[in-house]
């Protein structure tokens, strides 16, 4: 039984890293969780309250329990659907603890052997099913890894090396400071997948105001440019714009897209920016998560923009400063992005610190400081990667790891 003062996603800190297939698309997540309270957790409790109702078209978690405790407790758990469990290599090479994992296999889990890849290279295949996270040293050399995951890729050569010679099946993480530091000549333009799906859906007329906008948040460049757009002389309005709901409003749909079409020249083509992007949308969707239950979309909008517009920066080239002092935003988003206060920050901060598993240790301190609890924090965390394929789908889909 659970002590009263933890429960059991008060006791565990989390933290996730995006797993990237050879599309550039999102293929699962490596949550990772740390036991802050051992007294409050168990891996039965904790593997139920995680995945026991994951959605089907959630992406897949690969679970890494960073303690040996929770490690062998989650191997004798009835499996969790959607899940890969991620287990050290040092498991699999003795005879009592392949036992157990080949039990945990029996039972329908599937495992994942986590090791570095210079270490692993060569040794036997134990008997027992499973794939590997191969942990990558900038002096490894590799030619075929087909169907492997790995880690620790820090340039950009060195994923394309790994998705489209390699063959892996994935790579955890993004090596997003080489990818922009090849951009540093100019300032990023559009992404190309979210331009042909507003162009796609702006005719529709189904197509809500909301839709459209959800759409258009996923590109922090395009947020941008159609505010400065909107808060040109050109538009001769009478109020400033700082909502980008009210800057579709404004533009309306027909306007909008004739603007779009002038822009697909200016399209950016590299492939590699799509984890960036997308790695900024799923903070900013944590950002948005961490609101109080109950908070009104407005609201809930305003902290995405601002978290969305906090890494603008690095895509434009220039100081934040510069950037955010062209548009009339509210005093609470920039009181958040310039000046690390106000209402907003809290939570900036946190969906920061949520996608670094080397800050694990530092969020309790961090939760208390923002006066939220982890228990908070994980369920916001959680139920943004359970939706994290379908936010700008308006119908479920079915994708495979």
């Amino acid at each position: 039984m659970l002590p009263p003062a933890h429960t059991v996603l008060d006791s565990v800190a989390m933290a996730y890293v995006p797993l990237w297939n050879r599309e550039r698309e999102l293929a699962g997540v490596r949550l990772c969780v740390r036991a802050i309270h051992p007294e409050g957790v168990d891996a039965n409790h904790l593997l139920r309250a995680i995945g026991e109702d994951w959605p089907e078209a959630a992406p897949p978690l690969l679970l890494s329990l960073q303690t040996p405790r929770l490690q062998q407790q989650a191997l004798a758990c009835p499996p969790i659907h959607n899940t890969w469990l991620e287990m050290p290599a040092s498991l699999f090479t003795s005879q009592e603890t392949l036992a157990r994992l080949s039990i945990a296999q029996r039972k329908g889990h599937h495992l994942v052997r986590a090791g570095a890849l210079a270490k692993l290279r060569g040794l036997p295949t134990p008997g027992v099913n499973h794939r590997n996270l191969l942990s990558v040293a900038p002096e490894d050399r590799f030619d075929a890894l087909p169907g492997q995951m790995v880690e620790g890729i820090t340039t950009q050569d060195g994923v394309r090396h790994a998705l489209d010679a390699a063959n892996v099946s994935a790579v955890a993480g993004w090596p997003v400071a080489d990818v922009l530091r090849n951009h540093r000549g100019a300032p990023l333009q559009y992404d190309r997948r979210v331009v042909h799906q507003v162009l796609e859906v702006i005719d529709d007329e189904e197509c809500s105001i909301e839709y459209l906008e959800r759409l258009v948040r996923q590109d922090p460049v395009l947020v941008y440019r159609i505010l400065m757009m909107v808060n040109s002389a050109a538009y001769g309005l009478r109020r400033e714009v700082g909502s980008l709901r009210h800057a579709l409003m404004v533009l309306g749909f027909r306007e909008l897209g004739r603007w779009l079409v002038e822009q697909l020249p200016e399209i950016e083509p590299d492939a590699d920016l799509q984890p960036v992007r997308f790695g900024m949308v799923m903070r900013s969707r944590l950002a948005q998560h961490l609101l109080a239950s109950g908070s009104d979309d407005i609201l809930r909008a305003e902290v995405y923009n601002t978290a969305l517009l906090a890494q603008l920066d690095v895509m434009l080239h220039q100081p934040l400063s510069e950037l955010l002092g062209k548009l009339p935003l509210p005093a609470r988003m920039t009181d958040a992005l310039l000046r690390h206060d106000g209402p907003y920050f809290g939570l900036l901060d946190l969906a920061r610190h949520m996608g670094d598993p080397d800050k694990l240790d530092r969020m309790e301190t961090l939760c208390q400081r923002h006066e939220m609890t982890l228990e908070q924090v994980n369920r916001a965390l959680l139920r943004m990667l359970a939706t994290s394929r379908l936010h700008a789908s308006r119908r479920s889909e079915r994708l495979t790891f």
